[in-house]
Protein backbone atom coordinates (compact mmCIF):
# COMPACT_ATOMS: atom_id res chain seq x y z
CA UNK A 1 0.00 0.00 0.00
CA UNK A 2 1.51 3.46 -0.89
CA UNK A 3 2.23 5.81 1.64
CA UNK A 4 -0.61 8.32 2.45
CA UNK A 5 0.74 11.03 4.58
CA UNK A 6 -1.91 13.37 6.25
CA UNK A 7 -2.57 16.91 5.26
CA UNK A 8 -3.85 17.87 8.54
CA UNK A 9 -1.10 16.35 10.18
CA UNK A 10 1.51 17.90 7.94
CA UNK A 11 -0.26 21.31 8.06
CA UNK A 12 -0.57 21.19 11.94
CA UNK A 13 2.78 19.46 12.94
CA UNK A 14 6.54 19.72 11.79
CA UNK A 15 7.58 17.39 14.04
CA UNK A 16 6.20 15.06 11.42
CA UNK A 17 7.87 13.81 9.03
CA UNK A 18 8.90 10.59 6.20
CA UNK A 19 9.50 7.57 8.05
CA UNK A 20 10.72 4.18 6.11
CA UNK A 21 8.32 2.32 8.23
CA UNK A 22 5.25 3.86 5.56
CA UNK A 23 4.03 5.90 8.80
CA UNK A 24 4.47 9.82 9.83
CA UNK A 25 7.65 10.00 12.04
CA UNK A 26 9.40 12.57 14.46
CA UNK A 27 11.71 14.64 11.70
CA UNK A 28 13.84 17.61 11.71
CA UNK A 29 14.56 19.39 8.82
CA UNK A 30 16.33 22.49 6.62
CA UNK A 31 17.68 23.54 2.85
CA UNK A 32 20.27 25.19 1.46
CA UNK A 33 22.03 28.14 1.36
CA UNK A 34 23.82 30.12 -1.65
CA UNK A 35 26.06 27.51 -3.70
CA UNK A 36 29.28 29.14 -2.08
CA UNK A 37 30.99 25.70 -2.10
CA UNK A 38 33.64 23.20 -2.78
CA UNK A 39 34.05 22.21 -6.41
CA UNK A 40 32.24 18.94 -6.22
CA UNK A 41 30.31 16.47 -3.77
CA UNK A 42 33.00 15.60 -1.24
CA UNK A 43 35.56 12.35 -1.31
CA UNK A 44 34.27 9.29 0.08
CA UNK A 45 35.45 9.31 3.90
CA UNK A 46 35.71 13.06 4.01
CA UNK A 47 35.28 14.60 7.37
CA UNK A 48 32.70 14.73 9.43
CA UNK A 49 30.46 18.08 10.08
CA UNK A 50 29.12 17.14 12.65
CA UNK A 51 31.13 16.22 16.09
CA UNK A 52 28.24 14.90 18.41
CA UNK A 53 26.19 13.09 18.84
CA UNK A 54 25.02 10.94 16.41
CA UNK A 55 24.09 10.58 13.72
CA UNK A 56 27.05 11.66 11.89
CA UNK A 57 27.56 14.11 9.18
CA UNK A 58 29.72 11.79 6.74
CA UNK A 59 29.38 8.71 5.57
CA UNK A 60 31.41 6.32 3.77
CA UNK A 61 29.83 5.12 0.45
CA UNK A 62 29.80 1.70 -1.11
CA UNK A 63 30.80 2.58 -4.71
CA UNK A 64 30.42 4.87 -7.32
CA UNK A 65 30.50 8.73 -6.67
CA UNK A 66 30.11 10.40 -3.53
CA UNK A 67 26.65 11.91 -3.25
CA UNK A 68 26.93 14.32 -0.51
CA UNK A 69 27.08 18.21 -0.90
CA UNK A 70 29.17 20.72 0.91
CA UNK A 71 27.85 24.34 0.79
CA UNK A 72 29.72 27.45 2.72
CA UNK A 73 32.82 27.88 4.55
CA UNK A 74 31.23 28.70 7.99
CA UNK A 75 32.60 27.74 11.60
CA UNK A 76 28.78 26.00 12.54
CA UNK A 77 28.54 22.61 10.57
CA UNK A 78 24.77 21.91 9.37
CA UNK A 79 23.84 18.52 8.64
CA UNK A 80 20.80 17.76 6.37
CA UNK A 81 18.98 14.33 5.63
CA UNK A 82 16.54 14.93 3.29
CA UNK A 83 14.17 12.99 0.59
CA UNK A 84 13.23 15.01 -2.64
CA UNK A 85 9.65 12.91 -2.39
CA UNK A 86 8.63 13.48 1.36
CA UNK A 87 6.29 16.18 2.06
CA UNK A 88 7.51 17.38 5.39
CA UNK A 89 11.01 18.06 3.51
CA UNK A 90 9.14 20.55 1.43
CA UNK A 91 7.53 22.37 4.28
CA UNK A 92 10.59 22.78 6.21
CA UNK A 93 12.61 23.76 2.72
CA UNK A 94 9.92 25.97 2.42
CA UNK A 95 10.21 27.59 5.72
CA UNK A 96 13.97 28.13 6.81
CA UNK A 97 15.80 28.79 2.80
CA UNK A 98 16.26 32.28 3.58
CA UNK A 99 17.60 31.70 6.81
CA UNK A 100 20.41 29.43 5.66
CA UNK A 101 20.86 31.77 2.32
CA UNK A 102 21.33 34.26 4.98
CA UNK A 103 23.82 32.52 7.25
CA UNK A 104 25.91 30.75 4.68
CA UNK A 105 26.16 34.13 2.50
CA UNK A 106 27.64 35.74 5.89
CA UNK A 107 30.21 33.11 6.13
CA UNK A 108 28.63 31.73 9.85
CA UNK A 109 27.95 27.77 8.38
CA UNK A 110 28.89 25.00 6.31
CA UNK A 111 25.96 22.73 5.44
CA UNK A 112 26.48 19.04 4.10
CA UNK A 113 23.38 17.51 2.13
CA UNK A 114 22.53 13.82 2.37
CA UNK A 115 19.89 13.16 0.03
CA UNK A 116 18.25 9.69 1.02
CA UNK A 117 16.05 7.39 -0.70
CA UNK A 118 13.38 7.08 2.57
CA UNK A 119 10.60 7.30 0.11
CA UNK A 120 11.59 4.76 -2.26
CA UNK A 121 11.73 2.08 0.69
CA UNK A 122 8.38 -0.19 0.92
CA UNK A 123 7.78 -0.34 -2.66
CA UNK A 124 7.15 2.92 -3.13
CA UNK A 125 9.39 3.63 -6.40
CA UNK A 126 12.36 5.05 -7.15
CA UNK A 127 11.99 8.35 -7.44
CA UNK A 128 13.87 9.85 -4.36
CA UNK A 129 16.88 8.32 -5.88
CA UNK A 130 16.77 9.26 -9.24
CA UNK A 131 16.39 12.73 -7.66
CA UNK A 132 19.07 12.50 -5.35
CA UNK A 133 21.41 11.33 -7.71
CA UNK A 134 20.49 14.41 -9.72
CA UNK A 135 21.24 17.01 -7.41
CA UNK A 136 24.37 15.90 -7.16
CA UNK A 137 24.67 16.05 -10.70
CA UNK A 138 23.63 19.63 -10.38
CA UNK A 139 26.42 20.08 -7.63
CA UNK A 140 29.40 18.51 -9.79
CA UNK A 141 27.67 21.50 -12.52
CA UNK A 142 27.88 24.34 -9.61
CA UNK A 143 23.98 24.26 -9.99
CA UNK A 144 22.85 22.72 -6.96
CA UNK A 145 20.79 25.27 -5.28
CA UNK A 146 18.71 26.41 -7.42
CA UNK A 147 18.31 22.84 -8.86
CA UNK A 148 17.35 21.80 -5.63
CA UNK A 149 15.13 24.53 -4.75
CA UNK A 150 13.28 23.60 -8.34
CA UNK A 151 13.02 19.77 -7.07
CA UNK A 152 10.89 20.75 -4.03
CA UNK A 153 9.06 23.31 -6.10
CA UNK A 154 8.23 20.44 -8.57
CA UNK A 155 7.81 17.97 -5.99
CA UNK A 156 4.54 15.78 -6.64
CA UNK A 157 2.24 13.83 -4.65
CA UNK A 158 4.28 11.19 -2.19
CA UNK A 159 2.54 8.51 -3.95
CA UNK A 160 3.03 9.59 -7.40
CA UNK A 161 6.86 8.69 -8.62
CA UNK A 162 7.31 10.88 -11.17
CA UNK A 163 11.25 12.14 -10.26
CA UNK A 164 11.63 8.47 -11.33
CA UNK A 165 11.34 9.10 -15.05
CA UNK A 166 14.91 11.05 -16.25
CA UNK A 167 13.10 12.91 -18.90
CA UNK A 168 11.36 14.90 -15.90
CA UNK A 169 14.02 15.69 -13.58
CA UNK A 170 16.02 16.69 -17.21
CA UNK A 171 13.31 19.10 -17.56
CA UNK A 172 13.58 20.52 -14.52
CA UNK A 173 17.11 21.06 -15.24
CA UNK A 174 15.83 22.96 -18.70
CA UNK A 175 14.49 25.83 -15.99
CA UNK A 176 17.55 26.79 -15.02
CA UNK A 177 20.29 28.27 -17.30
CA UNK A 178 23.78 26.80 -17.51
CA UNK A 179 22.55 23.22 -16.37
CA UNK A 180 20.93 21.23 -18.59
CA UNK A 181 23.95 19.75 -20.76
CA UNK A 182 25.13 16.46 -22.35
CA UNK A 183 27.45 15.52 -19.30
CA UNK A 184 24.43 16.21 -17.16
CA UNK A 185 22.01 14.21 -19.02
CA UNK A 186 24.04 11.20 -19.17
CA UNK A 187 24.74 11.95 -15.17
CA UNK A 188 21.16 11.39 -14.57
CA UNK A 189 20.10 8.86 -16.31
CA UNK A 190 23.58 6.62 -15.43
CA UNK A 191 23.29 7.24 -11.70
CA UNK A 192 26.91 7.62 -10.69
CA UNK A 193 26.03 8.81 -7.18
CA UNK A 194 23.17 5.97 -6.38
CA UNK A 195 26.00 3.55 -4.28
CA UNK A 196 26.90 6.64 -2.16
CA UNK A 197 23.20 7.71 -1.58
CA UNK A 198 21.53 3.98 -0.68
CA UNK A 199 24.70 3.22 1.48
CA UNK A 200 24.16 6.86 3.24
CA UNK A 201 20.67 5.35 4.10
CA UNK A 202 21.58 2.02 5.08
CA UNK A 203 24.19 3.49 7.69
CA UNK A 204 21.93 6.27 8.87
CA UNK A 205 18.74 3.69 9.33
CA UNK A 206 20.50 2.20 11.54
CA UNK A 207 21.34 5.02 14.05
CA UNK A 208 18.05 5.22 16.75
CA UNK A 209 18.50 8.80 16.77
CA UNK A 210 17.09 8.56 13.36
CA UNK A 211 13.37 8.88 13.06
CA UNK A 212 12.74 9.89 9.61
CA UNK A 213 12.80 12.66 7.08
CA UNK A 214 14.22 16.05 7.19
CA UNK A 215 16.63 15.78 10.09
CA UNK A 216 18.97 18.64 10.54
CA UNK A 217 21.86 18.99 13.12
CA UNK A 218 23.72 21.86 13.95
CA UNK A 219 27.13 21.67 15.35
CA UNK A 220 26.44 17.64 15.82
CA UNK A 221 22.63 18.52 17.98
CA UNK A 222 19.63 17.60 16.42
CA UNK A 223 17.41 20.45 15.98
CA UNK A 224 14.14 19.92 17.23
CA UNK A 225 11.38 21.42 15.22
CA UNK A 226 8.46 23.79 16.82
CA UNK A 227 4.55 22.43 17.01
CA UNK A 228 3.52 25.49 14.48
CA UNK A 229 5.12 26.05 10.80
CA UNK A 230 5.24 29.66 11.44
CA UNK A 231 7.93 29.21 14.06
CA UNK A 232 9.93 27.24 11.67
CA UNK A 233 12.53 29.92 10.71
CA UNK A 234 12.29 31.81 13.90
CA UNK A 235 13.28 28.92 15.73
CA UNK A 236 16.14 27.83 13.61
CA UNK A 237 17.49 31.40 13.49
CA UNK A 238 17.49 31.12 17.34
CA UNK A 239 19.17 27.47 17.11
CA UNK A 240 22.01 29.33 14.71
CA UNK A 241 22.65 31.67 17.18
CA UNK A 242 22.74 29.92 20.23
CA UNK A 243 25.52 27.06 18.13
CA UNK A 244 28.11 30.21 17.06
Amino acid sequence: MRRRISLLILSAALLAGCSSSGTVGAGTGAAPGNDTRSAGPAPAGGSSTASSPTPSGSVPATGGLESSVVIGTGAIPVTVYEDYRCPPCKQIHDRIQPVLDQAVAAGKVKVTYHALNLVDHGGEGKGSLAAANAASCAFKAGKFQPYHDALFAAQPDESDDAFADPATLITIAKTIPGLDSPDFETCVTTQPYAGSIKSTFAAISADPVFQGTPTILINGRKWQTPSSPDQAASSFTKALDQAG
